[in-house]
């Protein structure tokens, strides 16, 4: 052979017994936190017997090719790993291969075979050797462990810590819930439960199929933790939507045995959300926009523009992310999102600011539809279509004498849902022909009585959908008319089909129903004015909610002090009698004050030799030192990289497809 290497075989007894064995090293390759296992191969009838820890040997077909070792693990221990070397033998003697990965964020190899884990992601290499016409693959697991002790325990406290536990005594589970979808590219979550002591000792552990991460700390009341961005990114960009282990163990100075905070149970995405928040700050009165991927504080683009003479309000968002407009008292009505620039003030036309208020706006921000709902303002009283880049009226349109309350488009441009002309709390659904303007069908969906309790459909959004036959329109459910401005009253929040009319589910996951609040009911039917991202991501819709919840022990005032904005995953494809929607999480990033009607805009993934956070960030899925790398020849995209083709797709076998946005993704949750 060309070189030397170690593994260990796993292999049974019978197999053992059966199968001829090559002469070959034997043994256990654990240096700097490695281990190196070769799986089992297939011998052929000229193969010759070895020791304990040989390799099956190909015999005597000399055209078969075996790579060796078949399986393989690196385990990096707080930064320390090593490296695996893998042969590509035929009969039994090493060739000259051409080595490649499928997935150089996680490993890399050189030329001779040797693999070498990064350090900074786990999960699950394709070691690929070609020879000739054949290849053959053999698969590497990277695992990251790691362990912080930023609070500077003793061993003895790290003992009792990591030992058994009592039952929790004295603290309550407060932030994130249990259960929760995260995706991938958003600043970490917060850690937050009530009680504890000054000087109190914790264990906090994040654990998945690839990732182990402690951290040993003191934390004083009000009890909060908040995980490192370096870390927090390595455990969610490992693997694919792997669940996600949280425990926590508290230890009272001087106590002989620790008692357990909480367990829970998260899942990432395989994907993720990239884009902004544009939202309304009630206090501020101003249209902010926040990137949740930076948890940094809001940011004021209007001003940055110009843009200050007066209440920027009632704002939407085109779902390509470039055209926003302004309902308030700004004489600015759409804004350029791209170039940050004022495009037209309303009123230099004649027609007052407050009529465009919470309009429909066409995906490409070429269409607007005014919403005659009765909010403060009031908005509307406008029948028919507008070109909001020019203020002209469109005439032809098939709403020429229609008035829609609260209306909105779907991000396919080919649906358009709104509630009940002529006073109904109805929701109903258009059909839109984006070349000529025509809209066509209306149909009733839902019937504003099907929930006794609350009977006014207020604020529906359409989720964004790769087939126009099959979609689901979100909306919150209150008491008409105190639930439209969100102020006053209950709200809860439901999803529709927009294909079957009479398809009603009430999302008692992200309503938070059943989930045991320890403020109980101060913190249910309070959620309003959803609507969905513009894309899918990692096999979910996502959907951003006004909430008047609390938010941890940091925001715990009344329903009449608390506002912000919340994130809920929904399953793609709900099926009957399922809830499709997960658990809610807060929107990094915001301030504290009142917030509410958030938009999330999509944007595009980084190109290549541009800054990055995370692989997720880029279009080639690989950050490295902080810049994205191109897709690297012999490489699969994983789930939001780009791609050309479903086969460029790392989990095309399992029915990820390149999809219409240029990026991989699955209807599937992983």
């Amino acid at each position: 052979m060309r070189r030397a290497w170690m593994i260990l075989l796993v292999i049974t007894a019978a197999l053992s017994a059966a199968l001829p064995i090559a002469c070959g090293a034997g043994g256990n390759d654990t240096t700097g936190g490695s281990t190196t296992t070769a799986g089992p191969g297939t011998g052929g009838s000229g193969g010759g017997t070895g020791g304990e820890g040989g390799l099956i040997g190909v015999g005597g077909n000399t055209n078969k090719l075996e790579i060796v070792p078949a399986t393989a693990e690196i385990i990096v221990t707080n930064g320390a790993g090593t490296t695996v070397d893998f042969d590509l033998l035929s009969a039994g003697t090493s060739v000259n291969a051409k080595w490649s990965v499928d997935k150089s964020s996680v490993a890399t190899v050189d030329d001779n075979g040797v693999v070498t884990a990064v350090g900074t992601k786990g999960g699950e290499v394709k070691v690929t050797a070609k020879y000739g016409n054949d290849s053959k693959v053999g698969i590497l697991t990277v695992k990251i462990v790691t362990e912080q002790n930023p609070g500077g325990l003793t061993d003895a406290d790290i003992g009792i810590l990591k030992g058994p536990t009592d039952p929790n005594a004295g603290t309550v589970w407060l932030y994130p819930y249990d259960k929760t979808v995260f995706p991938k590219g958003i600043y970490p979550p917060e850690l937050m439960w009530n009680g504890g002591n000054a000087g109190d000792l914790y264990y906090v552990r994040f654990k998945t199929k690839y990732v182990d991460t402690g951290i040993l700390t003191k934390v004083d009341p009000p009890s909060r933790f908040l995980m490192e961005e370096a870390a927090w990114h390595t455990l969610t960009e490992s693997g694919k939507g792997e669940d996600v282990e949280l425990s926590i163990t508290r230890l009272v100075p001087g106590a002989a045995k620790a008692t357990a905070v909480v367990t829970n149970t998260w899942k990432i995405a395989t994907g993720a959300l990239r884009g902004f928040v544009y939202y309304w700050s009630n206090s501020a009165g101003r249209v902010l926009r926040i990137d949740p991927a930076k948890g940094t504080a809001p940011e004021d683009f209007l001003a940055a523009a110009g843009v200050n003479d007066g209440c920027s309000t009632c704002h939407t968002v085109s779902a390509d992310g470039l055209t926003l407009v302004i309902g308030g008292d700004v004489s600015t009505s759409t804004f350029d999102l791209l170039t940050n620039t004022p495009k037209l003030a309303l009123g230099s036309i004649g027609k007052p600011v407050r009529n465009w208020a919470m309009p429909a706006v066409s995906p490409d921000g070429k269409v607007l539809i005014e919403n005659n709902a009765p909010l403060p303002g009031p908005p509307g009283g406008s029948a028919g279509m507008w070109d909001p880049q020019t203020g002209a009226k469109l005439a032809g349109t098939g709403l020429d004498n229609v008035l829609l309350d609260m209306p909105a488009f779907a991000p396919s441009g080919k649906m358009i849902a709104a509630v009940g002309h002529g006073g109904a709390h109805d929701l109903i659904k258009y059909l839109f022909d984006p070349q000529t303007n025509m809209v066509s069908g209306e149909t009733k969906l839902v019937d504003a009585g099907g929930d006794a309790s609350l009977s006014a459909i207020c604020f529906p959004s359409v989720a964004p959908t790769a087939a126009d036959d099959t979609t689901w329109a979100t909306y919150h459910r209150g008491v008409y008319p105190a639930s439209l401005d969100t102020r006053d009253g209950p709200g809860d929040l439901f999803l529709a089909s927009m294909d079957t009319p009479g398809v009603e589910i009430r999302l008692r996951n992200a309503n938070g129903d059943d989930y045991p609040f320890p403020v109980g009911d101060r913190d249910r039917h309070f959620s309003y004015e959803p609507t969905f991202a513009p894309q899918e991501a990692g096999g979910y819709n996502w959907i951003v909610f006004t909430a008047r919840r609390t938010y941890g022990n940091r925001l715990t005032g009344n329903s009449t002090q608390v506002k912000q904005l919340w994130i809920t995953a929904v399953n793609l494809n709900p099926q009957p009698g399922e809830d499709p929607s997960h658990p809610a999480f807060w929107v990094p990033g915001q301030d504290a004050n009142l917030n509410m009607r958030g938009f999330w805009a999509q944007k595009n993934c980084i190109q290549a030799g541009l800054v990055c956070n995370n692989d997720s960030d880029c279009c080639g899925g690989v950050c490295s030192n902080g810049i994205c790398l191109g897709l690297p020849p012999d490489e699969c995209a994983e789930d939001g990289a780009s791609c050309t083709l479903d086969t460029d797709c790392c989990d095309f076998p399992s029915g990820a497809t390149c999809q219409a946005d240029g990026t991989c993704g699955t209807d599937i949750p992983q």
